[in-house]
């Protein structure tokens, strides 16, 4: 991720100075600290408590002078989103999204929180290489998968085709304007 995902998402990322943006599922703060780095008003929420602990001591450490000023707490993207309507400029959720069966009533809230022309950027695993990678029997089925990480033990998450990706991201009322897969980095290539 640090060498793939990352710098793809990074690059992404519109000018953030003054911006309010919501780091939905923030777990150990990587992402919240380039938010903030990049001048952006932080909210950050993670399902796990131990996480959004992790992330702020990791904000603390890092001596951000708006690290001050982040609020990060402890939320399920599964429930209505602890904010007013309106009130985010961006969303970032970076490999979040693949953890839960349905997109559909979290996009909804996403949107709810989202300002008129707010935008939500995310990533998630990639439909084709999960397919391969499992042994997918019906490439559209939403699946759920159990896999083991040697570094984390068991992980479950949800594989699902590209076509149930766009319509979960429309059927909630977003726009999409670009679907990107990353290009490996060069140092990516050099770590294989």
């Amino acid at each position: 991720n640090a060498l793939y995902e990352r710098p793809a998402m990074l690059a992404l990322l519109p000018p953030l100075q003054g911006l309010r943006i919501l780091d939905a599922g923030c777990g150990s703060g990587w992402y919240a600290e380039r938010l903030l780095e990049r001048g952006a008003e932080l909210d950050a929420i993670d399902v796990s408590a131990a996480m959004v602990d992790y992330a702020r001591k990791r904000l603390e450490k890092g001596g951000l002078p708006s690290a001050k000023t982040a609020t990060l707490k402890v939320a399920d993207l599964a429930d209505p989103l602890p904010f007013d309507d309106e009130t985010f400029d961006g969303i970032v959720s970076p490999l979040v999204l693949h953890y839960m069966r349905d997109w559909r009533p979290t996009l909804k809230e996403m949107l709810r929180v989202l300002k008129p022309g707010g935008w939500l950027q995310l990533s998630t695993h990639h439909p084709a290489a999960d397919a391969a990678r499992f042994q997918t029997e019906n490439y559209f089925a939403t699946e759920h998968i159990v896999d083991h990480w040697d570094w984390v033990g068991k992980v479950e998450f949800f594989r699902r085709s590209l076509t149930e990706i766009v319509d979960s991201l429309v059927e909630s009322g977003f726009v999409i304007n670009r679907i990107v897969e990353p290009v490996p980095t060069n140092e990516f290539k050099a770590a294989k």
